[in-house]
């Protein structure tokens, strides 16, 4: 278990026997303060919750071989953690049906799904659905427009990413 007596100043063993030291928190409890409901106990018994139930998934499995930890160490710390939105490329698109609109996105584990929502200046949904991952097998996913978009104004570009617990993370491009 980790020592908390400085707040700057995080130590402690992880399970296959690593010491930590590390200069801010361990771990990141943004959700307690997005949602504002739950204590940190109750926090910690979800994350326990889900990394009891993954802890034997092959995606789990791989990425804590790859970073020399454990897996059920590695779920606890993507239950808290986001995954992130880096770039939305229109480069490509000119509001035609069938081009491809372009989303970055990563996580400590996996991007589970990513969603791409357009809207006209009224913020009135013209169209959205999910994109799929790129065949490069990279943090690129593409969504295919379904229809005609009206290019002036140019329209909202919103792209939410999840990860493997459901948490989010949304950009949006105008």
């Amino acid at each position: 278990m980790a020592n908390l007596t400085n707040p700057m100043i995080a130590r402690g063993m992880t399970r296959s026997g690593k010491i930590i030291v590390a200069d801010k928190a361990l771990l990141d409890d943004h959700r307690l303060r997005l949602n504002g409901k739950g204590s940190h106990r109750e926090a910690l018994r979800e994350a326990i919750t889900f990394a009891n139930f993954v802890e034997t998934h092959e995606v789990y499995i791989h990425k804590a071989m790859e970073l020399g930890t454990t897996p059920y160490n590695l779920a606890i710390t993507d239950w808290f953690g986001s995954p992130r939105v880096m770039e939305i490329d229109v480069d490509c698109w000119t509001g035609e049906i069938g081009q491809t609109i372009r989303v970055k996105a990563r996580d400590n584990v996996m991007v589970a799904r990513v969603t791409v929502a357009i809207r006209d200046l009224n913020e009135n949904v013209l169209e959205s659905g999910e994109a799929v991952p790129s065949a490069d097998n990279d943090a690129w996913w593409n969504y295919t427009t379904q229809s005609q978009i009206k290019m002036t104004p140019f329209p909202t570009v919103e792209a939410t990413a999840e990860d493997l617990p459901g948490n989010t993370d949304s950009f949006a491009i105008s």
